[in-house]
């Protein structure tokens, strides 16, 4: 039981630190390192069987401490009352608890690996795909794109113009509105002593 355990607990830390990598804000070439190592990984058959055995053993150890725990939830509480305890089924019921929350850590492990994987899959290529055209725009810039660039920025110009009329105006809209409510209010002054 205890090699068992041992097994269980290692699995678990290690999905901890596979998470953890997954997680951490690294550069993109070691984050595109982990990835393509993660995807060799999963596309092995050897390991499709290893993880499919695997998820079907912590399935039914979890499953089996279920049924465990529902069993006490059915003792008498007389019997606790009258002051009956009995060591060894207390000592039952803290094992199956300790093995629900450690094989139920790590179903819950492995869900959370797939999805971070998946994203951070798509994060890598995204920010390849994003490099690329950034590259590919500093090539075209170089070669003879001078001209739009001081169109665009005579645009941007004219557009900045056009939105400062819009803020200005805005402004005395307000101030116009502020000055028609205080008008509202004016009404009788009253002193301390009212």
């Amino acid at each position: 039981m205890s090699l068992q355990m041992l097994l269980v607990f290692s699995t678990m830390i290690f999905q901890m630190i596979t998470l953890l990598l997954f997680v951490l804000p690294l550069p993109l070439m070691v984050r595109s390192q982990i990835v393509s190592i993660y995807i060799k990984i999963t596309t092995a058959q050897n390991f499709r069987i290893f993880l499919g055995f695997s998820i079907t053993l912590m399935s039914l150890q979890f499953y089996d401490c279920l049924q465990r725990l529902e069993k006490y939830h059915k003792v008498k509480e007389n019997d606790v009352l009258q002051g009956f305890v009995n060591y060894d089924k207390l000592a039952s019921k803290f094992y199956s608890q300790r093995n629900l929350y450690l094989s139920g850590a790590i179903l819950y492990l492995l869900m959370g690996i797939y999805t971070v994987a998946s994203i951070v899959k798509k994060l890598v290529l995204k920010e390849k795909l994003y490099r690329q055209l950034i590259a590919e725009r500093d090539e075209s810039r170089t070669g003879g794109g001078e001209k739009s660039d001081g169109e665009e920025v005579v645009k941007v110009k004219h557009l900045i113009e056009l939105k400062q009329k819009d803020i200005d105006a805005l402004k005395k809209q307000l101030n116009g509105l502020q000055t028609a409510y205080d008008g509202l209010n004016k009404g009788e002054e009253r002193s301390k002593d009212d």
